[in-house]
């Protein structure tokens, strides 16, 4: 009985510990609310701060990375990408090509 006990709480502790990360990152769903034509300033505007910016000259393409948390109770903040070219939106969305560089 003892052990039920302790795994519940492991379990109610793992997704406390999942919520707090979504109010820092924030859900994936606000990339739901971008489209195609935005402006920087719209997006920064929706999304907030990005947590870093790429650019690609020879495309004359910008990045704004975020993290999120794909959904509320995830286990870690996945990273997100929004494509400008001439400063409007014309993609966006997970980069599923990212390598986990975590050390745990």
């Amino acid at each position: 009985m003892r052990t039920s006990k302790f795994k519940v709480i492991i379990v109610l502790a793992a997704f406390a510990l999942a919520g707090c990360q979504a109010v820092v990152y924030g859900t994936a769903s606000e990339f739901e609310k971008l489209s195609i034509g935005m402006t920087k300033d719209q997006v920064v505007e929706l999304l907030g701060k990005p947590t870093s910016i790429g650019a690609d000259g020879e495309k004359s393409e910008e990045y704004l990375i975020y993290k999120r948390m794909k959904h509320a109770i995830s286990a870690w903040p996945r990273t997100y990408q929004v494509t400008l070219r001439n400063g409007k939106v014309i993609k966006y969305g997970e980069q599923y090509d990212e390598k986990n560089i975590n050390v745990f």
